[in-house]
């Protein structure tokens, strides 16, 4: 499924696309749109990238071609020979297939390295394994980096992922209540079964569909300073991007969670709220220029992350 497209997955995929380089062929990638267990268990987990995403980090990795499948019944019903028969060699022409050292496939995940390494031997393809990987001291897994993020440990969930985690979605129309304390937001709301860090305040980053980045303050919660008066039941992302006064309503954008601040409480009134937030926000600008100062970053030309205060 590649859901994070994690270290681990990109051992596996990097060797994929060597391979095809020295046999002259294409390098592709087999994935689900939904993950399977929104089928087998009929609850879809919560995602870390949904499939626009991977096909982007697939894309910049250097895969040629990507095969979404849809996990139907159909195909959960495939024996492990019958899904490399009609799916990898049938509808890839697989010549050589990389795999992770975990990795399961057709019915019932009766299928393994070993067996996929037996098929191969008559069906003509080769088989590639990729070994665990570790990152500092913590194997590298889809399930470890979101109990990372719903944590918010962003840093160790950097770690894990090789990059800071980030979620999208369209921005829409809210009360205007930051507007009209000083603070405006970008209300972003997300795509369906993205997995949303822990209730709080982070600093972060916003990307916008022209890919101008701003540094932001993000809250992700339930506004319980106006609870009574039109709070949410549902967690809400608000991001107050610095130096920036536009009207986005309606952009498809990217949030970046880069370090958790932290945790969400109610205020006695708006101006202990605004305090906290100039409070926030100043150490949210700290935090991501000692980030930028560490990676050793600079201006790109459509980088509004380091304009002055």
């Amino acid at each position: 499924f590649f859901d994070g497209v994690h270290p681990g997955h990109q051992v596996v995929i990097g060797k994929a696309v060597e391979e095809a380089r020295a046999l002259g062929v294409t390098s592709g990638v087999v994935t689900f749109r939904d993950h399977p267990r929104a089928l087998t268990r009929g609850v879809h987990p919560l995602l870390l990238t949904d499939i626009d995403q991977r096909l982007k980090l697939f894309e910049e990795m250097g895969v040629e071609a990507t095969l979404v499948l849809t996990f139907s019944e159909a195909l959960c019903r495939l024996s492990p020979r019958e899904y490399v028969e009609n799916v990898l060699v049938g509808a890839m022409g697989a010549r050589s297939i990389s795999v992770g050292h975990n990795h399961h496939f057709g019915r019932d995940r009766e299928g393994n390295p070993d067996l996929l390494r037996t098929f191969g031997e008559t069906l003509g393809f080769s088989v590639h394994v990729a070994p665990m990987v570790f990152v500092k001291g913590f194997e590298v897994s889809s399930s470890a980096i979101r109990e990372s993020i719903v944590d918010g440990d962003m840093e160790k969930a950097k770690s894990l992922l090789s990059r800071t985690y980030r979620v999208g979605g369209e921005v829409i129309k809210g009360d205007g209540r930051g507007r009209q304390i000083g603070f405006p937001t970008a209300n972003v709301q997300l795509r369906e079964f993205q997995l949303i860090p822990r209730t709080g305040v982070y600093a972060g980053r916003v990307q916008l569909s022209s890919n101008e980045r701003f540094d932001a303050v993000i809250n992700v919660g339930y506004r319980p300073t106006f609870k009574a008066s039109g709070g949410t039941e549902d967690p809400l992302v608000e991001a107050h991007l610095f130096d920036f006064d536009r009207d986005i309503y309606g952009d498809k954008c990217t949030v970046e969670f880069v370090e958790y601040l932290r945790t969400e409480k109610k205020f006695d009134g708006i101006d202990a709220l605004k305090e906290q937030i100039n409070s926030d926000a100043a150490k949210s600008r700290q935090v991501l220029e000692n980030a930028k100062n560490a990676a050793g970053e600079e201006n790109s030309p459509g980088d509004k992350s380091k304009q002055p205060a």
